[in-house]
């Protein structure tokens, strides 16, 4: 099992000290077969170098199904840092950057909606308390990535990302005690994107980091919308968490 970003870049031809990627254009198919571009701007190889080196530093502590996520998409992530380039105009230098230039970070709850509340309220935690109502049928649908809003509680809008800023989801983990989340589904510009099983329940007998790794990673670029509820099937406090950077 690859575990580190250089090694996956390297393979990529990537992770180079000198030399500059021409501009490109991504194409991805969408479940529903639909075909859309992205503009990937110049990059210098030393850019990509800088990305790899840094997020081989950031991810060091984590276990190794974590590791092996940012391994196994390392060019997704350099792609997205080369679309969002196209309107910032400016290098990555990461952690060191002098204030203008590109930077990653790693999911916080605090860059979030709370969806338990009604008004516009980031989260203090990923923690979230089900209590469903009884003889309600499977479960609840609750969000857990949406917009900055006062629409209601598990009623907000789409997250809309900025001119300079895109996100990458790879999995989602779980680290309750008592996981309540039995599904995930995604809603990427508009459109269904994915419905999968959350085995967290399952997972847990044998780690107490339980990690699903999503079907297809999302990579959510410059001007697009996203949502992500999850199915909440018991009573128990639920603490459901992307995996992936901003």
């Amino acid at each position: 099992m690859n575990t580190s970003v250089v090694e996956s870049l390297k393979a990529a031809g990537l992770y180079k000290e000198e030399g500059r990627m021409a501009e490109q254009t991504l194409k991805t198919i969408l479940p529903d077969g639909q075909i859309t571009e992205h503009l990937m701007a110049e990059i210098d190889y030393y850019d990509l170098k800088t990305i790899g080196d840094e997020l081989e530093i950031l991810i060091a502590q984590e276990n190794p199904w974590i590791q092996a996520l940012f391994a196994k998409n390392a060019v997704a992530i350099a792609n997205a840092v080369r679309t969002v380039n196209v309107e910032s105009a400016s290098g990555f230098k990461g952690a060191v950057g002098g204030g203008r230039q590109l930077d990653m970070l790693r999911f916080r709850p605090e860059q979030f909606q709370n969806p338990a509340v009604a008004a516009a309220q980031r989260r203090l935690t990923w923690a979230r308390a089900m209590a469903l109502v009884p003889g309600a049928g499977v479960g609840y649908m609750g969000q857990l990535i949406c917009a900055f809003d006062a629409l209601g509680i598990d009623g907000h809008a789409d997250l809309l990302m900025g001119t300079t800023e895109a996100m990458c989801i790879f999995g989602f983990a779980n680290p309750s005690w008592v996981p309540a989340t039995s599904a995930i589904r995604i809603r990427y510009i508009a459109r269904q994107y994915n419905v999968q099983n959350a085995d967290f329940d399952l997972a847990q007998v044998w780690d107490h980091f339980p990690l699903i790794e999503l079907k297809e990673p999302l990579i959510v670029y410059p001007r697009e919308t996203v949502l992500v509820e999850a199915e909440y099937y018991q009573n128990a406090t639920d603490e459901i968490q992307p995996v992936g950077l901003w």
